[in-house]
């Protein structure tokens, strides 16, 4: 199911990420414009214009991440994910006549760890500076919705993983798998029964090039995840019978932190989306480290 026509100028930021740049790819027959550093600036409006100008779709993924042994300081994710979130949006304001579908990639760190179920129209509380910095990025699109600038659409992302991902900084299973390739001890949190909700990177992808079917529907804000856990001891296990090596690891009693990420709302725009197996997805991902 794809409805973007090939007419509509499509730009995305973050384009030489691991999302944008497998969106890119499966975009590039279409017309697309890619935010370029080297001209583009969110800290200077005016260097947007050309890129924004009658823009009809923008795919908003430039930021900072956080996570994986990666951590940013907190400059970093306002300056990153905050200031240039709203700089984008004064461009969008100056430089188009009608409002453009803003399609960004908000996370489940926005959520309540404390609780079970995380369902989009639950109280949020981020339980980090990075949680923080997407809830605030969220709150800037939404505004900008109401004053009618742009059509938001917020998809909160598990673990996303895949070929592309990058060890210590936006994959925890890239991390993983670079542990298990040079030899290194693994920490098992929560003793091996930490979880998490594991989203393959194509998978996601496609559900991207849907947006304008999620736009119909009677919701900005999507989770985007698989909507199963795998404990890390699990996963562990899986990568071991597809690298033949035998894995050290190293238990560590921590806090369990039990979750499901609701996706109902999801489905009921894709009803029969089929998701990677993990088994397929964790393959391709450690021979692509």
């Amino acid at each position: 199911m794809m409805s973007i026509s090939k007419d509509h100028k499509i730009v995305i930021t973050g384009a030489e990420g691991f999302i944008g740049k497998n969106l890119s790819k499966a975009l590039q027959e279409y017309n697309i414009w890619k935010f370029d550093r080297s001209v583009n600036s969110f800290f200077d409006i005016d260097s947007m214009k050309e890129l924004i100008n009658d823009v009809d779709m923008i795919y908003h993924f430039a930021g900072v991440n956080s996570g994986s042994g990666f951590q940013p300081t907190i400059q970093e994710l306002n300056q990153n994910n905050v200031d240039a979130t709203f700089n984008l949006v004064k461009a969008i304001e100056k430089f188009t006549k009608v409002p453009p579908l803003l399609v960004t990639l908000s996370s489940i760190h926005v959520y309540d760890k404390t609780k079970t179920l995380f369902q989009e129209d639950q109280d949020l509380a981020p339980s980090s500076t990075y949680g923080m910095s997407k809830l605030t990025q969220e709150v800037i699109i939404n505004k900008a919705s109401k004053m009618k600038i742009l059509r938001p659409l917020i998809f909160r992302a598990s673990n996303i993983y895949g070929p592309g991902s990058k060890p210590n900084y936006n994959s925890a299973l890239a991390t993983f798998c670079h542990q298990v390739i040079n030899n290194e001890i693994i920490p098992l949190y929560a003793n091996g029964d930490a979880t998490m909700d594991l989203i393959y990177v194509d998978d996601v992808v496609r559900a991207l090039m849907n947006a304008p079917h999620f736009e119909k529907s009677n919701h900005s804000t999507f989770n985007l995840a698989s909507g199963e856990i795998i404990k890390i001891s699990e996963l562990i296990h899986i990568l071991g019978e597809i690298s033949g090596i035998e894995i050290k690891t190293r238990k560590i009693d921590s806090d369990m932190v039990n979750f499901n990420i609701c996706k109902k709302r999801f489905d009921s725009v894709l009803s029969n989306f089929k998701l990677t197996d993990i088994k397929e997805g964790v393959r391709s991902t450690y021979e692509q480290i």
